[in-house]
């Protein structure tokens, strides 16, 4: 009987699920619409934290940009200062990710076929065939889980980022994070470093805005709150990216399956879907072995990722909920406080914005939570 996995989306959570298949020397092919895997991959920003590359295994060093140690989290004329004496997160050039994830990919085994675009009734008369199974890893919004009528996601978040040469830089090695419903609504904007005179300035808003994410941009940069950054600064680009702020209910059907943006399996506090993409994406790939090899049901991805997984992803929906509902003068009180309890310095030694349930182990085991 031959099988055979279709993966459609060839970005790093596409290609690392092909990887994982192919070692398993599962016959599986990655079809996308890019003309090369890098297309694209300026959209999004490149922050990851160290303990989250280590988990997902991908030889990443070639890409890395910049090194954070610390965190700058603004609200009004309050400010939360985070720093560690150690590196706590890569900037990461997304497209040299990508191609590196390709040759990876290619190497163990899988084919990765660009300048393809599979439309519904392709992805039909794939499925049709019991022996093969269809994985959308096409990104928030996806072709698979439209054309299988997959649950929608019930909230997006608008984005767009701009890079600059120029700039003038107080520290290159921390990232500005600011919180305001009136200029980033239910989300926020920021300060990327990627050398002493160059940097990405964003913003993310919800689709439930009335606005979009340019206009809610410009206000960013003209508001003040970025100092001296951009006084001397040119723009040298523009991008507009559209991420997912929850998972959908369902994840698999019958033979076909969604991973990484195209099941929601993103952080609701930051929008990063890597991590938690790639990690379900070797969830995925062990299941479907054992359903090739020994008959066992694809379903149970779906009841191994989130037990794994979902409180995880709550609680990042949860503390999204917290901060994208609180006015700047409530946010600036919350700031105030957290510094009082100590969050400087515990975040400093201790945070882990991946897995917010360890972090919050350390908290109470720790005795700072009184």
């Amino acid at each position: 009987m031959n099988r055979k996995v279709f993966v459609v989306g060839a970005g790093v959570v596409g290609l690392t699920l092909a990887k994982e298949l192919a070692m398993h020397n599962i016959d599986v092919e990655v079809f996308d619409s890019k003309k090369a895997v890098s297309d694209g991959a300026a959209k999004a920003s490149g922050i990851f934290s160290t303990t989250g590359l280590s988990r997902i295994g991908i030889n990443f060093d070639e890409g890395i940009v910049n090194t954070l140690d610390g965190a700058v989290l603004h609200a009004g004329k309050e400010t939360l200062n985070i720093k560690s004496k150690k590196t706590m997160a890569y900037i990461v050039d997304r497209g040299i990710l990508a191609e590196i994830c390709k040759k990876e990919a290619i190497g163990a085994g899988a084919t990765v076929t660009l300048g393809k675009k599979l439309g519904k009734q392709e992805l039909h008369e794939l499925a049709s065939n019991r022996n093969n199974v269809v994985v959308g890893a096409d990104g928030a919004v996806s072709t698979v889980a439209s054309a299988f009528s997959f649950p929608e996601i019930k909230e997006y978040i608008l984005t767009y980022k701009a890079e600059y040469s120029k700039a003038d830089i107080e520290d290159k090695n921390v990232v500005g994070l600011f919180f305001s419903n009136e200029i980033a609504y239910r989300f926020f904007g920021w300060s990327c470093p990627y050398s002493r005179d160059k940097i990405e300035i964003g913003i993310g808003i919800s689709d439930r805005a009335k606005t979009n994410s340019v206009a809610a941009f410009n206000k960013f940069v003209h508001s003040g709150w970025l100092g001296e950054t951009l006084k001397t600064a040119t723009k040298m680009n523009g991008y507009a990216s559209i991420i997912p702020l929850s998972s959908r209910k369902t994840t698999v059907k019958n033979n076909v399956m969604l991973v990484g943006d195209a099941a929601g399996q993103v952080k609701a506090t930051t929008g990063g879907g890597i991590i938690f993409g790639c990690s379900c994406a070797k969830i995925l790939a062990k299941n479907i072995k054992n359903n090739f090899e020994k008959e066992t049901p694809l379903t149970i991805y779906e009841k191994e990722w989130r037990k794994k997984y979902s409180l995880d992803l709550k609680m990042h929906h949860l503390l999204h909920n917290y901060y994208s509902n609180l006015r700047v003068n409530n946010f600036e009180v919350f700031l105030k406080i957290s510094k009082v309890l100590g969050a400087e310095k515990f975040f400093s030694e201790y945070g882990d914005m991946d897995r917010p349930s360890l972090m919050l182990k350390r908290f109470f085991l720790r005795g700072l939570a009184k």
